[in-house]
This record gives C-alpha cells, sequence and structure tokens, in this order.
C-alpha cells in the first residue's frame, strides 16, 4: 500500500487514513517537496482556483501514464497543462497567435484553457494523440508556486476518480486517491467549484469546447467574435473529444440524479416534494439540491445550492454536494435546474453531465 504525504499549514479537521502522513509545512517548503518527487516521476493533487487537480509533470513520461492509470481515465481524453508563466506556453505550443496572446493577457491567471497547436517534442500522452495542447494559468499562489519549485508545465486533470464529482477540497481527493498517489497540497476550499473553460481559436473565431466561469458573454465583452461548440450547443458526444469533458460521463454521483426544468420555479418544487414523497415510500434513500432556502422537502439530504441569482454560488456548490450525496449513500438526487443560457451554461453543463441527461421538464 502506497503511502500518501498531505502537506497542510495546520492539523487538519477532518479524518484521515492511517496511511496518509501528514506534513505541516508553509507553502514554500510544501512546494519544494512536492516539486521533488514529482521530478522522480510521483504523482501530487494540489488545489487551483476552479478544482483540485492532478499533478505530473510533463517531462516525465512514466508519471503521465500514471495519472490515466490511477484515474481510471480513458486513454483518448486529453489533460490540460498548467503554466505559472505565459513564457512557459513556448515550451508546449509551436505557435502562439496575436488572438491568444491578447486571451492569456486578460484572462491568465484564471479559469481559461485555450487548445495550441503542439510542439512535436511534447509527449502525445498529455495531448491523447491530437495535435493541439491545452495550456492554462491557475489562478492560485501553491499552484503557481509548484509549478515554479518543479521548473516545468504540469500536466493535471481533476484529482478524482474518473465519472466522478470533481474535488473542491483536499479531502475529496484523500476519499478517491489515498494510497494511490504520492501526495496531496491543502490549498483550501476551491474559490470557482467547476473545471475551467476550454476554448479552440479559429483566426479570430473562438469556438467554446467546454463551458466555465469565463462565458461566452466575458469573452464577447472581450471583443471577439464567440461561438459554442455543435457537440455542445446540442449535447452530443463527439467520436474523437478534442478537449477534456466532451465525450465521457462525467461528475456523476453514485445515486441517480434527475433535473427538474421548468418556466414556474413553484410548480417545480412541487414536484420535487411529490417525487420525494414517493420515492421515500419506496424505501429509496433521496436527497434534493435547490436554489431557495425557503423549501424544505422532506428528504434525508437537502442541500442549498445557492440562489438562482447567483450563479458563482450554484457553480461554487455543485460538487459538494454531490460528494456529500455520496457521503450519505443517497439512492435519488433530484435537482432543480436553470435556463441553458448566459453564464448558467457551465452549471447546467455539468448538472447535465452528472444526470446523464436525466432531465424532467415540468409544465
Amino acid at each position: 500500500m502506497q503511502q500518501t504525504v498531505l502537506w497542510t499549514t495546520d492539523l487538519p479537521m477532518y479524518e484521515v487514513k492511517t496511511s496518509v502522513h501528514v506534513r505541516i509545512r508553509d507553502t514554500v517548503t510544501t512546494c519544494q517537496e512536492a516539486a521533488q518527487i514529482m521530478q522522480a516521476g510521483g504523482l501530487v493533487a494540489f488545489a487551483t482556483e476552479t478544482v483540485y487537480g492532478l499533478g505530473a509533470s510533463v517531462l516525465h513520461e512514466e508519471a503521465l501514464k500514471k495519472v490515466f492509470l490511477v484515474k481510471g481515465r480513458p486513454q483518448d481524453n486529453p489533460l490540460i497543462t498548467h503554466v505559472s508563466q505565459i513564457d512557459q506556453v513556448i515550451q508546449l505550443a509551436s505557435e502562439v497567435s496575436d488572438l491568444a496572446r491578447a486571451l492569456m493577457n486578460r484572462f491568465w491567471p484564471g479559469p481559461l484553457s485555450i487548445l495550441f497547436p503542439v510542439r512535436d517534442d511534447v509527449s502525445r500522452i498529455v495531448t491523447a494523440g491530437l495535435d493541439h495542447v491545452a495550456i492554462r494559468m491557475p489562478n492560485h499562489p501553491q499552484a503557481l508556486a509548484l509549478i515554479d519549485a518543479l521548473g516545468a508545465p504540469i500536466a493535471a486533470p481533476s484529482a478524482n476518480q474518473s465519472g466522478k464529482p470533481s474535488p473542491t477540497l483536499a479531502h475529496h481527493v484523500l476519499d478517491d486517491l489515498a494510497d494511490k498517489i504520492d501526495g496531496v497540497i491543502d490549498g483550501g476550499a476551491c474559490d470557482v467549484g467547476i473545471e475551467s473553460t476550454v476554448i479552440e481559436l479559429q483566426g479570430d473565431h473562438i469556438i467554446i469546447l467546454r463551458p466555465g466561469r469565463i462565458s461566452a458573454e466575458d469573452l464577447r465583452e472581450f471583443g471577439a467574435e464567440v461561438s459554442l461548440d455543435p457537440f455542445l450547443e446540442h449535447h452530443e458526444i463527439p467520436s474523437k473529444p478534442r478537449a477534456p469533458g466532451q465525450k465521457y460521463r462525467h461528475y456523476a454521483p453514485q445515486g441517480q440524479l434527475t433535473i427538474y426544468l421548468g418556466d414556474d420555479s413553484q410548480k417545480i418544487e412541487e414536484r420535487i416534494a411529490k417525487e420525494a414523497q414517493a420515492l421515500a415510500q419506496q424505501g429509496f434513500k433521496v436527497g434534493a439540491l435547490v436554489m431557495n432556502s425557503d423549501f424544505t422537502p422532506n428528504v434525508d439530504a437537502l442541500f442549498y445550492l445557492g440562489s438562482l441569482a447567483s450563479f458563482t454560488e450554484l457553480e461554487k456548490n455543485l460538487y459538494v454536494a454531490l460528494r456529500s450525496c455520496d457521503d450519505r449513500h443517497i439512492d435519488r438526487i433530484l435537482a432543480q435546474g436553470t435556463p441553458e443560457v448566459g453564464r448558467y451554461r457551465a452549471f447546467m453543463n455539468r448538472l447535465y453531465k452528472a444526470a446523464g441527461g436525466n432531465v424532467i421538464t415540468v409544465s
């Protein structure tokens, strides 16, 4: 059994396995120790502003292979690489357009991943054999310090078992990957709570392959022409994904998740309450994800995701709620949805993926 190191600035308030070795360190020492492990081919999970990432040096092919193995990640699902300085992009990309540079200057560090033509000397394990590489600069001090300490970009998908809700707290990572990876850096709760926006550039045109906190509206305000990838817009699955999160079911809890949509919030709440009662009578443990703090259906686990008026609250709380449902062994999860428009598109994309398309429209 592999021992996993947990670096933290104080004793953790959550329970850790006996196989987890806790080291109380400052950020500089933590990143130096973690970087040494990664230079030797180890895997270290670390916090970003989006979710926790499972990091491997892009220079270490065996470590990159282990990322897929540990996560149970399909080999055709590419990884996002992380840099701490814009100048590091040329270590990975064979070409950087004027539009790409302008986007980096405007949105980095931040939750925006950009596809670049990949250099010939970059491992195709990172790109899943594709001719482009996704790169972003995380907006988290520990993540940036770790990349600097390593002295190389870090390839890092979410630090969870493939298909499960992404981790936004260190103990989420330990729940999934303790005993399987070398270390976890506890960087606190992730501010954004969902994965980065992924975009592809075609001339002066931006195509969103995966929605995130940086929305189409943000990119249009920047002055760019923006469209959604057709697969994304129609909830279709491409045969060959160009970016993470496109092909496979993701973010899914253990229980069956159903989304309830409609124009009348009161009718949706009434339907959820009725369905919860019926499922409970059948012997199921039921959870509900709601957007009205005054709505309190009789369920085994009730989670207030945040106000319908705040997409940032909904994004930040979604994975925490889904993982809490797993912790409580919830069989059926009833979730209120939002219109899939504007800045709510990223939240609904994750909710659709978690539900596997299981949606009920309430009229």
